[in-house]
């Protein structure tokens, strides 16, 4: 599934290195605005073609529970698309966190609403300081977030309109709550190349 031949040992290393950098900016900021102690365990890096994203997904998330999926796209150089996917357990769980009643919680609409603040939180934050420490500008355009019944109901226009997905997957947890989301990035051919020529001016200046 995995296609090992787009960044060599030395790139994702480096790439793992700047992503764990960024997280750690997303834990204070979820920290810091949910004034609870958060943590993002350590970013795995996984690189698939996008023919296999949905056969990820179903090994990874709870099969038999609806998910929220938000999206936003990221532009600039770096132009690619944030996926965020919860299932809806982890994310009344969240919305506990945010101080939600249990009659709010029971309302699609603000559970969504939270969906996007989260979104927000980890693009601003993590985006922003990986496009930092990579000397790159980029700006963000506004999230939109669905309910799906199962993940088999995600757009296929992901599948037509990207050929290789960086997926960065991270459990986001808090002291009482244990709540699981998955933040995919997927990119286009063109950026992937934009972040090897990057990642190898970075190595070149070690």
């Amino acid at each position: 599934m995995e296609n090992s031949t787009i960044l060599n040992e030395d790139q994702q290393d480096c790439l793992q290195e700047l992503i764990n950098i960024a997280y750690g900016s997303g834990t204070a900021a979820i920290s810091e605005i949910l004034d609870a102690f958060a943590t993002l365990s350590i970013p795995r890096i996984n690189i698939i073609e996008t023919k296999y994203l949905n056969d990820y997904l179903q090994s990874q998330v709870k099969v038999d529970m609806p998910q929220f999926l938000a999206t936003q796209l990221i532009n600039g150089k770096f132009s690619s698309e944030n996926l965020f996917i919860i299932d809806k357990h982890s994310a009344e769980n969240l919305a506990r966190e945010f101080g939600l009643e249990e009659s709010e919680i029971e309302d699609i609409n603000e559970l969504s609403d939270v969906i996007l603040e989260i979104t927000n939180i980890l693009s601003s934050s993590t985006i922003s300081k990986f496009a930092q420490e990579m000397d790159i500008e980029v700006s963000f355009s506004p999230p939109h977030v669905k309910l799906l019944n199962s993940i088999e109901e995600m757009d296929s226009t992901f599948i037509d309109k990207y050929h290789q997905v960086i997926i960065i997957s991270t459990i986001l947890q808090f002291e009482n709550q244990n709540i699981r989301g998955e933040l995919l990035i997927l990119t286009t051919d063109d950026t992937i190349e934009f972040i090897k020529k990057l990642l190898d001016k970075i190595l070149d200046e070690l």
